[in-house]
């Protein structure tokens, strides 16, 4: 902090570093008393304690760290509220006149001085700012190649037509979102049943809910999913804190949606194990798929061979599905179509 002294000289008097709270300060000499408070702007007191967890550029998540360490910050922000200000021009037009010494005539010059001054526009300004970083997994390969695609359809004996309308319409044709996570879908009605003791899960629509207070993601009916994106990750580590192997079997994952409830029949031997695998790349989770229907699937794959698509829509997404989606069947013809 510079002071002015009785001799026009600025000296250095002391130094004030702002802290969480407020600072207040006193500056006596024999020439002056001051008195004075300094505060951190809202922005600098949020960001002045943070930290947080980073991903590593080309480093794979695993679903526990993404859980313990990234969860409690997923989907939050902060918003900070700030006073408006704006510069306002206050110009002031100055005319000035000269006489040429050569022709002794007048000549007239207007000069126009800007003065700048900062006012209080009396509205405050709102600005959300997103805890973490743009991206939050690195999937080693984030999407199918044309031969990756031809492969599948080998193994199952249809054409890659069928394969890449599967792939539209269930996660219209992308495995990750923008920050590297695997897209998801979290179900409400599976969290129910799973978290119930297993003796009780077969008439899991009359048991009493095991989490009354969460229903928005505890519930025996079908529905309530809320935003696609960074929202069903929200829904899922809530889900994790109470019950992590139950909220990881009710989601559905990655370029297929397969239900983690089904980690047995891809191959896996836990839960977490398929979850990772996601996390992972796009080829792991073709191998899931292959493995999933050849053990679990066996209508669907007839279906895709014989393009019979209200097989497929009915094996892959239950009996219900002309109730619950009525347009997988006919969406699945028009994509095939689209890509034979």
């Amino acid at each position: 902090m510079l002071v002015k002294n009785r001799r026009s000289e600025f000296v250095w008097k002391a130094t004030v570093t702002p802290k969480k709270d407020i600072s207040a300060f006193t500056v006596s000499s024999p020439e002056y008393h001051l008195e004075a408070m300094t505060r951190l702007t809202p922005t600098e007191e949020f960001e002045q304690e943070l930290n947080l967890p980073r991903v590593k550029p080309s480093e794979v998540v695993t679903i526990e760290r993404l859980v313990k360490e990234f969860g409690p910050y997923i989907g939050w922000s902060q918003k900070v509220t700030e006073q408006g200000r704006v510069k306002k021009d206050q110009p002031v037009r100055r005319r000035e006149e000269t006489v040429d010494d050569a022709t002794h005539k007048k000549k007239t010059t207007i000069t126009i001085e800007h003065h700048y001054k900062v006012v209080d526009t009396g509205k405050p300004t709102t600005i959300a700012f997103n805890v973490l970083g743009s991206r939050l997994n690195y999937p080693k390969v984030e999407t199918l190649s044309d031969t990756q695609v031809n492969s599948i359809a080998l193994e199952l004996k249809c054409e890659a037509a069928a394969i890449k309308a599967m792939i539209k319409q269930e996660a219209s044709g992308l495995a990750y979102m923008e920050n590297g996570l695997p897209k998801i879908r979290f179900e409400r009605h599976y969290f129910f049943r799973l978290s119930l003791p297993e003796e009780k899960r077969e008439n899991y629509k009359t048991a009493r809910n095991p989490y009354p207070q969460y229903a928005d993601i505890c519930f025996p009916q079908v529905g309530g999913w809320g935003a696609e994106g960074l929202h069903q990750y929200e829904r899922l580590i809530k889900a994790a804190n109470l019950d992590f192997d139950a909220a990881l079997k009710s989601c559905s994952w990655g370029l297929f949606q397969i239900m983690g409830e089904y980690y047995r029949s891809c191959g896996c031997a836990s839960i977490v194990e398929m979850v990772n695998a996601n996390m992972t790349g796009v080829d792991k989770q073709a191998y899931l798929f292959t493995s999933f229907l050849i053990a679990e699937k066996p209508a669907v794959i007839k279906g895709l061979k014989n393009k019979d698509w209200d097989k497929v829509a009915a094996g892959y997404n239950g009996i219900h599905w002309k109730s619950t989606n009525p347009h997988y069947a006919k969406n699945l013809e028009k994509f095939y179509n689209e890509f034979k």
